[in-house]
């Protein structure tokens, strides 16, 4: 009796040795893959980003306090990459979905198989290196870290990391800010206040015809509000042929809180561009923006005489 009891008290102790070296595990393999920042960098030193695809590459630098282009040094929405800087900074890693080499390709997270590569700079330096690939759900994507074999999945869509440049430009690049007047193929036209008024001085070819009507406030202040909120669509990569036949052309003097402007429309065919004189760079238009700057005429922005 005494050697049973014995035994199963040895036996008790085993199993009381097990659970807790059950339990130590546990906790161990929780605190190693409790969640943890993927990158953890300075994000505030960060000056440089490097995005591509197989198809596409781009590299945004940042000037003072603003991202430029690296290649045409244009200027790029600060939003759209305070926002990408903030979902990299946000990624977490947690239990991974595989840790073996052999599955990176399987879940295109491989050195030469990805959806998205992703490096992060600061002053040259490399700072991390990710690899995004293949979706698992809604908004999620797999990535992996270069240098690691461990897969994670996490909350960043690979269609919100833009490669193409055209997509990081600025679209109100050159738009106009607080306009006070605006020069037109057939009419002229100055604010004071929040009136517009026919603009009478400088050459009389420029002035504007009251006889015809009168000025219509809303249709000038929408015109006001195209310049305002004037948005490109992406570098022209051909300028058009402006001496051509089929070239539609049509120029617009603009003054503005910042200075004046002058803008050159154009448009060939079933394409429409815009450049501004303060840059080199043409950019093509989308069809509905073109029409409600370039079309317009003086006849639009006034009222008909009543019969």
């Amino acid at each position: 009796m005494k050697k049973l009891k014995f035994w199963l008290t040895g036996l008790l102790l085993v199993q009381l040795l097990l659970a807790v070296a059950l339990l130590l595990n546990n906790q161990w393999e929780a605190q190693k893959n409790k969640p943890k920042p993927l990158l953890a960098i300075d994000w505030q030193s960060v000056d440089q980003l490097m995005v591509e695809t197989k198809d596409f590459g781009v590299t945004l630098l940042k000037s003072d306090a603003s991202w430029i282009l690296s290649d045409t040094k244009l200027p790029i929405n600060n939003d759209d990459i305070n926002e990408l800087l903030r979902s990299l900074k946000n990624l977490q890693t947690g239990w991974p979905v595989a840790t073996m080499s052999s599955s990176h390709k399987r879940f295109e997270v491989a050195d030469d198989k990805f959806l998205r590569h992703v490096e992060v700079y600061s002053q040259g330096d490399l700072l991390g290196e990710l690899f995004f690939g293949n979706s698992p759900g809604l908004r999620q994507s797999h990535v992996r870290r270069a240098g690691d074999d461990a897969i994670y999945n996490v909350r960043l869509d690979t269609l919100d990391i833009n490669a193409n440049a055209d997509l990081w430009i600025d679209k109100g690049l050159i738009s106009a800010s607080d306009i006070s007047a605006i020069r037109g193929p057939d009419y002229n036209v100055k604010r004071t206040g929040a009136t517009w008024f026919f603009n009478r001085s400088g050459p009389s070819i420029f002035l504007g015809n009251s006889n015809q009507g009168k000025l219509d406030q809303n249709k000038v202040d929408e015109l006001s509000a195209a310049l305002s909120n004037l948005e490109i669509y992406k570098i022209a990569r051909y300028k058009p042929v402006l001496t051509s036949d089929d070239t539609v052309k049509t120029t617009l003097e603009v003054t503005d809180d910042k200075g004046s402007w002058t803008y050159l429309f154009v448009k060939v065919g079933d394409a429409y561009f815009v450049q501004r004189n303060d840059r080199e760079e043409m950019f093509t238009l989308k069809k509905a923006v073109y029409e409600k700057i370039a079309d317009l005429r003086q006849t639009d922005l006034i009222m008909a005489k009543p019969e």
